[in-house]
């Protein structure tokens, strides 16, 4: 049971990194080719593209970036909390598991 407990700690982990990294992606926006200077990069640093669709524009190429960004990111993001809520229900699983194991500690099984 400990081992199980274990395992899902590094899955909270790996799903916490994963959430943030999504979090950060989405507030930071694709990187493209910009209209104004024909350069690749960042337009969107503060995240107001959320909030402004006529912002969009600003993205030249590739074409449809921001919403196969938005898209690919919030699922990543919503999995990553899935993940974590799932690998802690396993922890506090593993540990009462571990803890009280066959019940002999309480008396509660015969």
């Amino acid at each position: 049971m400990f081992t199980s407990t274990i395992f899902a700690v590094v899955g909270v982990l790996g799903a916490g990194y994963s959430f943030i990294i999504s979090a950060v992606s989405i507030n930071k926006g694709p990187k493209c080719l910009m209209v104004n200077n024909s350069t690749w990069g960042y337009p969107f640093l503060d995240g107001d593209y959320l909030r402004d669709r006529d912002l969009w524009s600003q993205c030249e190429k590739p074409d449809n970036v921001i919403p196969w960004h938005l898209t690919l990111f919030s699922i990543l993001l919503i999995i990553g909390a899935f993940q974590i809520l799932i690998c802690a229900i396993q922890v506090i699983n593993g540990l009462l598991g571990t803890l009280c194991g066959d019940c002999q500690c309480c008396g509660c099984c015969r």
